[in-house]
């Protein structure tokens, strides 16, 4: 387990994630991990060229063999009891002693941007193999700086959290920082200690995480946050974290259509969050659909497949934006939704998670500190 990482709170948030709309269902209506989140916690770009490009397996792994200058099908070598090249990932940790083997300082800057994307941003389950299709991105290094590096990283959680929904799955990957970081800026009742940083700064580099132990007593906390969960009100949410308008300071949160990440492709749909923007909530339009979709009990063959043109509404902001001052009115209280909203709300939720004869006991003052470990984050820079 990742030290810094509450598994329990994290599991406990799944739960709620509704796949269709990219959402979490909460007992008070939806809530969701938006660009403008990205941006403050992370600081790295959610506007730029959208990362569309795909290859097939034959052709990423020829393009592994490309970087590494070694054909992807022997051992690694060294201390390592490993393939190269195993189901679809590239072995990280062998990818930077090749580098420093083969002292070209191109080749060496392109495979330390690949690991270390692919071990904070695009994280596998396996923990110590690399997406390949991250290099894709990497080949020019002009271009680098100009990709929507937030997200892509955004399209790729969303799509690692619908996969953790399948009763199947065991694990969840995918920027597990920006998940748990997200959570202590909207709850107080979750958060750690904080440090006091430069305006400038990722935010989740912000917070004191404790060390968590597992087993048991992970089983415990996370039926405690699920009553936390069930019980909590929107007078317990800080709804506006970074101010009163963030879509003002990043407008391309307000961005309604397909976010993307390769072969991944989500809907991403702030109307149905309005109160993250400081807005009344309103009843939501109808989400953008997929041309097709599949969604089994297993997260292995889980797919989503969007139209060629779903792609081309990224290029065009004004067009395909959120306009909040038009169709609804900024909160005077920060949980204001419009009257109907709620009833529509329970009609298509479930919105409390535990059985009524739960054991679970509810954790309002969660002190979960043991040992305390500053967890510190890396902060890509990108130019």
């Amino acid at each position: 387990m990742i030290h810094h990482l509450d598994v329990a709170l994290l599991s406990a948030f799944v739960e709620r994630w509704q796949p269709d709309t990219n959402t979490f269902h909460m007992p008070f209506g939806e809530m969701t991990i938006l660009l403008h989140d990205v941006h403050h916690i992370l600081r790295i770009p959610v506007e730029g060229v959208m990362m569309r490009d795909e290859a097939s397996a034959d052709i990423l792994k020829a393009d592994m063999s490309g970087l590494v200058r070694l054909s992807v099908d022997a051992s690694v070598g060294g201390e390592w009891k490993s393939k190269w090249f195993v189901n679809g990932g590239m072995h990280g940790d062998g990818v930077l002693v090749r580098a420093r083997e083969l002292q070209i300082e191109e080749v060496e800057v392109q495979c330390y941007l690949f690991v270390l994307l692919g071990s904070t941003l695009f994280v596998d389950k396996s923990r110590d193999r690399i997406r390949p299709a991250i290099n894709l991105f990497l080949k020019d290094h002009r271009s680098v700086a100009g990709y929507a590096w937030g997200a892509a990283a955004l399209a790729y959680l969303y799509r690692q959290l619908g996969v953790a929904t399948r009763v199947d799955s065991k694990n969840i990957c995918g920027c597990l920082t920006l998940l748990q970081a997200w959570i202590y800026e909207y709850f107080p009742l979750f958060r750690p200690s904080q440090l006091v940083q430069s305006a400038d700064a990722p935010r989740a580099s912000s917070w004191v995480c404790p060390r968590l132990s597992g087993g048991d007593d992970a089983r415990q906390r996370l039926l405690g946050y699920r009553q936390m969960l069930n019980e909590m009100s929107p007078d317990d949410v800080t709804w506006t974290p970074y101010g009163r308008f963030p879509g003002k300071e990043v407008p391309r949160s307000l961005f309604t259509g397909v976010i993307r990440f390769s072969d991944i492709a989500e809907v991403y749909d702030p109307g149905r969050c309005r109160r993250q923007f400081g807005y009344r909530q309103i009843v939501p339009r109808p989400t953008m659909v997929p041309c097709e979709h599949y969604r089994p009990t297993s997260g292995i063959s889980y797919s989503v497949f969007w139209s060629k043109s779903a792609d081309q509404l990224w290029v065009n902001l004004p067009g395909h934006s959120l306009h909040l001052d038009f169709d609804s009115f900024p909160c005077e209280l920060p949980s204001e939704v419009e009257e109907g909203y709620i009833d529509w709300y329970q009609t298509r939720s479930h919105p409390l998670i535990n059985h009524p004869s739960s054991k679970g006991k509810s954790l309002w003052r969660p002190v979960l500190r043991d040992k305390v470990s500053y967890c510190y984050f890396v902060m890509i820079i990108l130019d």
